[in-house]
């Protein structure tokens, strides 16, 4: 009983925390000023500043007219110049502040609005029934959201949401314990291919450019926290390993004494059949060999190795049609090449 409280008093002061993250307003600092003095501080400075010179106007006009009246040596009106700028300034100040903050919490509401629409933030209701909204848990879902729309405003070669679809349910078919993927970019297909794995596999990414492994490692590292996290995205998501270097060095060096299940290649075209080669001493037989872009480079970078697994006695092989990534309009699709050379094959 006694261990049942404590974990509903623990779960009750996490979800508290979440709850206390939830509709957070704009407080981010934009320039130094608002590091060195928050805008709260600043209203109360300048509201205050404000009003006491208006104060002073008051009582320097007071002072000023009395003067007048009595028909004295002309006046200085220099002080109640002083003070009139001061109120007009300060106050000037203030009502441009409070509306630099209303503008900014329209703002939040209209990211929080498109946030949600793009699935990133998710709305609840809280104990007291008030209709609320987080940010979702940056997991493998998040940074493929993010990544899609980057590939799509910036036409990169991702492999892309039809083709990845594609991969995925190719992956999860063949159920590999080991999968290796050539060409990493920014880690869009290791994450597809990691969700697609079974519980206990591993996924062995290789990147030639050191930048792109580094921002792949990244991207991975954070979907790796984001599914420990949550216990059903945990176990569905293999492990994911980012390696820089030339594949058709890394291949038969680091995996000599490994069984590869599924090889997906997305480096560069012209290459593709030269990581095959290297690759094919640790293919284990039955093992699902996948090459992207193999319709727009069909007649191009993709020739020989088209040619090669399309004649071998070594692979079945068979062309799946599918769109280029980010273009409807224009046919793609993948070389699904099943590897047959059996246990006794060797380069």
């Amino acid at each position: 009983m006694v261990r049942a409280r404590d974990l509903k008093e623990r779960e009750r002061s996490e979800e508290t925390q979440r709850l206390r993250q939830v509709e957070n307003e704009l407080k981010d600092p934009k320039n130094f000023l608002e590091y060195l003095v928050p805008r709260p501080l600043r209203l109360v400075l300048t509201g205050f500043t404000a009003a006491s010179c208006l104060v002073a106007t008051l009582i320097s006009g007071s002072q000023l007219l009395q003067v007048l009246q009595r028909g004295d040596a002309p006046p200085d009106a220099s002080t109640l110049l002083v003070n009139v700028t001061g109120t007009v300034l300060f106050a000037a100040l203030f009502v441009a502040d409070q509306r630099a903050a209303e503008a900014r919490v329209e703002r939040r509401t209209q990211v929080r609005a498109a946030q949600i629409r793009l699935g990133d933030r998710e709305v609840l209701v809280n104990a007291e029934g008030e209709r609320m909204s987080r940010l979702k848990e940056v997991d493998a879902d998040w940074i493929l959201r993010r990544l899609e729309r980057w590939g799509r405003r910036d036409v990169m070669p991702f492999v892309g949401p039809a083709k990845g679809a594609i991969l995925a349910g190719l992956v999860a078919e063949r159920a590999p314990s080991l999968a290796v993927e050539v060409g990493t970019l920014a880690g869009y297909s290791a994450l597809i291919m990691g969700k697609a794995l079974p519980p206990g596999a591993r996924l062995i990414s290789i990147e030639s450019d050191w930048k792109w492994a580094l921002v792949a490692k990244r991207f991975v590292w954070q979907a790796a926290q984001g599914e420990k996290r949550s216990k059903a995205e945990g176990e569905r998501m293999g492990r994911v390993d980012v390696w820089w270097g030339d594949a058709r060095r890394q291949l038969p060096g680091r995996l000599s004494n490994q069984r590869i299940d599924v090889l997906f290649l997305d480096g560069l075209p012209r290459q593709y059949l030269e990581y095959l080669q290297a690759a094919e001493p640790a293919l284990a037989p039955g093992a699902l060999v996948v090459a992207d872009n193999a319709g727009v480079f069909a007649e191009g970078g993709l020739r020989d190795y088209l040619a090669y697994v399309r004649s071998s006695p070594l692979y079945q092989s068979r062309f799946v049609a599918s769109t280029l990534e980010w273009r409807d309009d224009v046919p793609d699709g993948l070389e699904v090449s099943v590897f047959i050379g059996g246990d006794g094959y060797r380069q």
